[in-house]
């Protein structure tokens, strides 16, 4: 049973870095001591991973911040996978054949979790304290079947202790929708891109909302992953197991990939970059000698 674990690491994209022209990266099930393109800077080793079905659910946490309403998170949030799932595709001009919504209403539980024998939910969840790596804006956790890529479970944490704004840009904040628009890009499996300017491109501006619509990369990133003639089964957003908006009794648990924002010394509009390193953690279940190479 293996566990993947997409996790931050640490360092700065100052802005005017030149950057390579290239095509989107898809996430795979490769996460140490990968093959690289040298000039994508993409995985090469590993299957690509993805939801198998046409549609899934997400389900926000109840807490939240008190800066930031239920409502003003649930309205980012939608408006950040509507971005990715109204997307016009080249030569059809006809959307990804995945569909992403708020199907369940809020879950009580805000840890970062996969049961592989209870009932799950993909949780969009507000920290209002955070014991990670503090320059970090957000961190997306996604399990996955490694042997076949796809995606189980996907839960998301932002970051509450950074500045955070809401609505129009605001100097010295980074802007919610935007960044729930970028991890939303992981969510569905899709890794970072080389492109300058792409929503998926690993730096990201305080002051600006940029990253609320898709370039063409993106679109092709989400169009390839999701094609408008994927032959799917009919919608159902269940998540694997069952909806619960509890905690599991024998979860899962662990990191994930982050976006990190910039030291407080720096300028106004100071670059924060997303920064994607990889790790397993490796879990069995069953019989001592059973293979540890699927996710059930």
């Amino acid at each position: 049973m293996n566990r993947v674990l997409f996790i931050g690491t640490l360092g700065l994209v100052l802005a005017g870095t030149p950057a390579s022209v290239s095509a989107f990266c898809r996430s795979t099930t490769c996460v140490k001591a990968c093959e690289v393109d040298p000039v994508t800077t993409c995985v090469i080793e590993g299957e690509p991973i993805a939801w198998l079905g046409s549609c899934l659910g997400y389900t926000l946490q109840r807490d939240g911040l008190p800066s930031i309403s239920q409502a003003e998170l649930s309205q980012a949030t939608d408006a950040a996978f509507g971005a990715w799932q109204k997307a016009a595709c080249p030569a059809t001009n006809k959307p990804p054949s995945i569909s992403v919504g708020d199907f369940f209403g809020v879950a009580a539980c805000g840890r970062v979790e996969y049961n592989s024998r209870q009932a799950n939910a993909n949780v969009i969840v507000m920290r209002e304290s955070w014991d990670k790596d503090k320059t970090a804006l957000a961190i997306t956790t996604v399990t996955m079947n490694n042997v076949t890529g796809e995606i189980y479970d996907v839960d998301m944490e932002i970051n509450g202790t950074q500045a955070l704004s809401v609505g129009p840009p605001t100097p010295n904040r980074f802007d919610l929708q935007s960044i729930i628009t970028h991890e939303a890009g992981h969510f569905l499996g899709i890794a970072h891109s080389n492109q300058d300017g792409a929503t998926m491109f690993p730096t990201y501006q305080s002051g600006v909302e940029d990253f609320r619509t898709l370039e063409n990369d993106d679109i092709a990133a989400i169009c390839t992953v999701y094609p408008p003639e994927r032959n799917v089964a009919a919608c159902d957003p269940t998540p694997r197991r069952g909806f619960s908006p509890e905690c599991g009794l024998d979860p899962m648990t662990g990191g994930g990939c982050s976006l990190a924002s910039a030291p407080e010394r720096s300028s106004p509009g100071a670059m924060a970059a997303f920064f994607l390193g990889c790790s397993v953690a490796v879990r069995r279940l069953g019989r001592p000698r059973q293979r540890a190479q699927k996710l059930t």
